[in-house]
């Protein structure tokens, strides 16, 4: 048993709204599942979470409450050190807080203080001085993130009892994008997009102070960042919508070098463990041989004294080469080498997968790579959770592929159409005339949305998240302008034909100005039919759809008040829009027959189903580029399980995240040459 040792050692395009009726927008910045799923409510109903909690809580508050119940839990279930026993050395440290009541030399000179190892972080928040707004720091895999969602876990329980307590949610820092984006506005955007909430709803949260915020990962901002975003959440502290309760998450090495400090009531400081705990830890998990080895490693003692690293040195011992380790030099090689020889294990150790039962699950080296790409696109975007609906173009690095995304995007969506044009148009209006917009329009995209993003290296940002059009105009304009192009280009080429037969019937009579007459009152006629015949087709086609989805989107406003959204499986965007865009065709194609007959109600049906599912065309043409690629595979929500499976992701509902900043770090960081 070793001695006791003092506790203070220590795109360029975004892909369009995955949602019908959602605009070409920022994925980012606004519910990718908002409108889509107002409509898969009043279709097939919602699939959500049911409301926890007091019954006298509103049900909204209900429902949030169990999302993130949901979420904190699979969490900690799914953490490395779930089953740790330790309750960590902490350290309150007032000197990294600046209350707006305390003069700078009271708080200055107040020192630091240990804390007992009885006392746990719910003592911490609840405690007079704290009063619910405090600072966690420690060291990389020191267990802040842990730490946070056991508060939170704590809390949660107490809302579920209290029905007046604020609802405890969770936020990552590293989303935020926009300097120039209030915290206020960032919040409303991030319950939109995490939880479905409404933005009306989720404003009049925020107002009212009902939520309590956990904010995490503030070093995971870029440098130049932290600071600015450190002055929003002052800002915010400051507001009239300042929150009751706060809990922010930090390295303490990027903190302490700030000039500003967070306008909280306190800073806990976890410890890194001492020989005592990790000796009881490995007791505890009938390890206890393992003592012998690394108590007798320094620099692996040394190593070990957080407990993520502990977790997977347990996890990995049996592949770690103690001859290579002495071999080491450095801190950082050592750990590089631990993270690489947990992978391994990891990839190779025998498991039941669940995901490949019937299947040969991949190979190690494919597995690295693909988790390899996907880090350093999380890292690209400053993110640390994956979407699948999420994955944007500019994810593409090379020229060929943006165009290959684009051809096959043009090539799907123009036959489409195309075919629907086929009974009312003809064969050289509907096969060549409308494939031909399919590709134009993706090329007017192009232009519109390098004309309103601000291009960075690093970061895509969306000035003053201006999206194409509102939707109500966008649905307007978009049936005018569709209806008018397939008016003039099945008239132009009826006129065309209708010229040329008058042309070559003048010329058999021996009249070669005959035909150059028949051909010129041909085209005059065409573009006069066209221009009326559009026109008219796209104004009675608008006013159907303009009724239609006033009827609607009005019983869904109705309701959106009360609508909150998780993402419960991977791609649950996608598929609901995929389904969205095949009950629409359906319908509108019915009402189309009805009134205008069989040829146009085909027609009619087929356009509402392209605009309602022209992010799944979108996604579907980007996922074939990059598996034809090697970036990802076919099926990549079974892949992402499989990882999750294997101890190298999480995974909450639809969102998948590395196990820890440190893994997802480790893999962007490789140097992966492929075959």
């Amino acid at each position: 048993m070793p001695d006791s040792e003092d506790p203070k050692q220590v795109s360029s395009n975004d892909l369009r709204n995955s949602q019908f009726g959602g605009g070409l927008i920022n994925a980012e910045t606004v519910n990718a599942g908002r409108v889509g799923g107002d409509i898969w409510n009043i279709f097939l109903g919602q699939p959500t979470v049911t409301p926890v909690g007091n019954p006298a809580r509103p049900k909204n508050e209900r429902l949030l409450l169990a999302t993130v119940k949901q979420e904190v839990t699979a969490r900690l279930s799914q953490s490395l050190h779930n089953t740790l026993l330790i309750n960590l050395g902490k350290e309150l440290q007032p000197q990294q807080v600046k209350r707006p009541w305390d003069t700078e030399i009271k708080i200055g000179l107040k020192p630091a203080e240990v804390l007992s190892d009885s006392t746990t972080i719910l003592d911490i928040f609840d405690s007079q001085e704290i009063a619910g707004k405090l600072l966690i720091l420690g060291n990389p895999g020191s267990g802040k993130t842990i730490t946070q969602l056991e508060l939170a876990q704590a809390l949660i329980q107490r809302a579920e009892e209290q029905p007046d307590y604020p609802v405890p949610v969770l936020f990552n820092l590293s989303s935020w994008k926009d300097n120039r984006q209030t915290l206020t506005d960032w919040l409303l955007t991030e319950l939109k997009l995490k939880y479905g909430v409404s933005t009306k709803l989720g404003k009049q949260w925020v107002e009212n102070h009902q939520l309590l915020l956990f904010l995490d990962a503030l070093d995971e901002l870029k440098p130049q960042r932290q600071e600015i975003c450190v002055q929003r959440i002052n800002q915010l502290l400051l507001s009239q919508e300042r929150p009751s309760y706060m809990v922010i998450c930090s390295r303490s090495e990027e903190y302490n070098n700030y000039s500003n400090q967070v306008q909280l009531n306190g800073a806990v400081c976890l410890q890194p463990f001492n020989n005592n705990q990790i000796y009881n830890y490995l007791f505890n998990i009938k390890r206890i041989d393992l003592w012998a080895i690394i108590s007798n490693e320094s620099d692996l003692l040394e190593l070990v004294k957080t407990p993520l690293l502990l977790s997977i040195t347990v996890l990995a011992m049996e592949d770690i080469s103690l001859e290579k380790w002495q071999y080491l030099l450095n801190t950082e090689a050592r750990l590089q080498y631990l993270l690489n020889t947990y992978v391994s294990r990891m990839l190779e150790r025998e498991v039941k997968i669940k995901t490949y039962a019937k299947l040969s699950f991949p190979k190690k080296e494919q597995t690295i790579f693909w988790l390899h790409w996907l880090a350093q696109q999380l890292k690209k975007d400053s993110k640390t959770e994956l979407l699948i609906e999420q994955i944007q173009p500019y994810w593409l690095v090379s020229k060929n592929s943006k165009n290959l995304y684009k051809f096959i995007f043009g090539l799907i969506f123009g036959l489409i159409a195309g075919l629907s044009g086929i009974p009312l148009f003809g064969l050289i209006g509907g096969v060549i005339g409308i494939p031909l917009w399919g590709v134009i329009r993706v090329l007017i995209l192009e232009i519109f949305f390098n004309s309103i993003y601000v291009r960075n290296l690093q970061e895509i940002t969306l000035i003053e998240n201006i999206a194409w059009f509102n939707f109500n105009y966008e649905l307007l304009d978009f049936v005018l302008f569709f209806g008018l192009v397939f008016g003039l280009v099945g008239a132009l080429a009826g006129g065309m034909l209708a010229g040329l037969v008058l042309g070559v019937v003048g010329g058999l009579g021996g009249k070669l100005i005959g035909l150059i007459t028949g051909l010129i009152t041909g085209l005059i006629f065409g573009l006069i039919i066209g221009v009326i015949g559009g026109l008219v087709f796209g104004l009675v086609l608008g006013l159907v759809l303009g009724l239609f989805f006033g009827l609607v989107f009005g019983l869904a406003g109705e309701q959106s008040g009360s609508f909150i959204e998780t993402k419960l499986i991977p791609n649950q965007g996608i598929w609901k829009s995929s389904i969205n865009a095949v009950l629409l065709t359906l319908l509108f194609g019915v009402i189309g027959w009805l009134i205008f007959g069989l040829h146009i109600g085909v027609m009619f049906g087929v356009i509402t189903g392209l605009f309602c599912g022209e992010a799944c065309i979108q996604h579907f043409s980007l996922r074939l580029v990059l598996y034809f690629n090697g970036y990802i595979p076919w099926n990549y929500a079974r892949f992402l399980d499989y990882c999750t499976e294997r101890m190298l992701l999480q995974r909450v509902g639809g969102r998948y995240r590395f196990i820890h900043k440190l893994l997802q770090d480790h893999f962007a960081q490789m140097d992966f040459k492929r075959d």
